[in-house]
């Protein structure tokens, strides 16, 4: 019988191996620890949610190539029987130019540095949703934008 403890545990185990994977910006790693219906839904791109295994890495290799030394600094970590949430500080070095409603902000090797939240479902010990949230305009104010 797995009780609420055990439960916790395990999601915060795999909360820090998701974690060291993006830290890492170990794709493969990432993904193996999603499911295959799983959803990734980024609220400050204003894009649609990517449904699906491959929909989410097609995803998440767009922010790596964006961000490639992207990193996720825990600020606090908040675990239940089958969620996490995390509050970090997201940090990158550009490497082009971002996209933000039709307009190209920063240049290549600006810094970035901004309040980030996950929410995170999981379901038989593997992700099943990542919805991130941003200081967008944190973002748009650091690479030049208004």
């Amino acid at each position: 019988m797995t009780t609420a403890t055990d439960s916790t545990t395990v999601v915060r185990m795999l909360a820090e191996r998701y974690g060291e994977a993006w830290n890492r910006q170990d794709l493969d790693a990432i993904m193996d620890l999603h499911t295959d219906d799983s959803v990734f839904a980024a609220h400050a791109a204003g894009t649609p949610p990517a449904e699906g295994k491959e929909a989410v890495r097609e995803a998440f290799a767009g922010y790596l190539a964006l961000l490639p030394d992207i990193n996720f600094a825990e600020r606090a970590l908040h675990v239940g029987d089958d969620h996490w949430v995390l509050e970090s500080t997201m940090s990158g070095t550009v490497a082009q130019p971002i996209e933000v409603e039709g307009e190209a902000l920063g240049e290549r090797g600006a810094r970035v540095e901004v309040d980030c939240v996950d929410v995170i479902e999981v379901r038989d010990g593997l992700v099943s949703s990542k919805q991130t949230y941003i200081d967008s305009l944190a973002m748009q104010r650091q690479l030049g934008g208004e």
